[in-house]
């Protein structure tokens, strides 16, 4: 029996749209997605727009990271100070959650953690992350003005 482990998932997959000059690049891991445009006769009209660089999940060494600095913040702006200039209550009000704490509130990028669907409409699929089930609209278009990505709630 063959197991598969999570670095043989694609991190980045290619959706097509029912524009045949046009397709999404989705980073699976984070959640980023980028509208790729084919080009016709020369290289000017293939492009490469970002629709949402926006990382809906980050990688678990940025958070680590995060919460050192956080801590090493609270450690020299708190807990090193005398409780005459900072009380034992704001030492404790202000200190950092532990990193466990910190990870729940957060989300980590996984191979395969997002993933686009289709909709009807042809502007529209839907991005949903399959670890926790939150949903997001993703409307790409030719005018940088009706691409976003939207949280359902």
């Amino acid at each position: 029996m063959i197991g598969f482990g999570q670095e043989d998932i694609e991190r980045y997959k290619v959706y097509d749209t029912t524009n045949s000059y046009n397709s999404l690049l989705l980073d699976s891991a984070t959640g980023q997605i980028w509208q790729l445009q084919i080009g016709l006769d020369d290289d000017a009209s293939q492009l490469k727009y970002v629709l949402s660089d926006v990382k809906y999940a980050n990688t678990l060494e940025h958070y680590t990271q995060k919460h050192n600095d956080d801590m090493q913040f609270w450690a020299e702006n708190y807990n090193s100070k005398a409780d005459s200039i900072v009380s034992a209550e704001d030492k404790k009000y202000y200190k950092p959650m532990s990193f466990e704490d910190y990870l729940s509130w957060h989300k980590v990028a996984k191979n395969g953690r997002f993933k686009l669907y289709p909709t009807d409409n042809i502007f529209n699929f839907i991005m949903v992350d399959v670890i926790d089930g939150d949903t997001y609209q993703v409307q790409w278009n030719i005018d940088k003005e009706y691409r976003f990505v939207r949280k359902f709630y």
